[in-house]
């Protein structure tokens, strides 16, 4: 699963070089493949411009980047768990039924929200199970496109990714690198048992 990372806020300026979106996922699709043909047939095709703009307008403000471009290559999974160490991708429906549930429950004027946040104004779900969400920040705060969790009963927290694409990008790198003992990486390399399926 992406790790938990108590932080600092970022550092302004410094914006480590990350391939694009589709990139990353052309090099996932391959790996799953080759390794797991299950889990790739579990991935949804390409979510429609469309059902993006749909979104959008339903939301009141555009998807952040890395995400738009993420559900262009797969419209969320199908899986019970999660074909990425991520929870399970939700698919753009998802996105906007999750976040209006988390809305319509969530209490801007709580005391508690200043100091141990539940939900954010502007914080988009992108993948999830039993009611606790991965999500990015789409305001303009020093949180920007980072990526967080949100618990159903706790606080919520940043988890030190600075965004969707730097993070796919690391699971690229940890599937291609799956079969090296030596690998240390940012993700945790994933395993495939003997009927085929992925262990993250």
């Amino acid at each position: 699963m992406m790790s938990r990372m108590m932080l600092q806020p970022p550092q302004r300026g410094i914006d480590p070089v990350v391939p694009p979106v589709a990139t990353s996922w052309r090099r996932i699709d391959a790996w799953l493949s080759r390794h797991a043909s299950k889990a790739l047939a579990d991935l949804r095709p390409p979510a429609s411009w469309q059902s993006i703009q749909e979104a959008e307008s339903r939301l009141g403000f555009p998807l952040p980047a890395d995400l738009r471009d993420s559900l262009r290559c797969h419209d969320g999974d199908t899986s019970l768990l999660g074909v990425l160490p991520c929870r399970r991708l939700y698919s753009v429906s998802e996105i906007i039924k999750v976040r209006e549930m988390r809305m319509a429950i969530w209490e801007p004027d709580d005391p508690d929200q200043a100091e141990t946040p539940w939900w954010g104004t502007k914080w988009v779900p992108i993948s999830g199970s039993h009611g606790d969400d991965h999500f990015i920040d789409a305001g303009e705060g020093m949180w920007h496109n980072h990526l967080g969790d949100a618990v159903h009963d706790d606080q919520a927290y940043f988890l030190g990714w600075p965004s969707l694409g730097s993070w796919l990008h690391e699971v690229a790198e940890a599937m291609e690198h799956h079969d090296q003992s030596s690998w240390f990486g940012a993700v945790t390399a994933p395993k495939i048992d003997s009927s085929g399926d992925i262990d993250w």
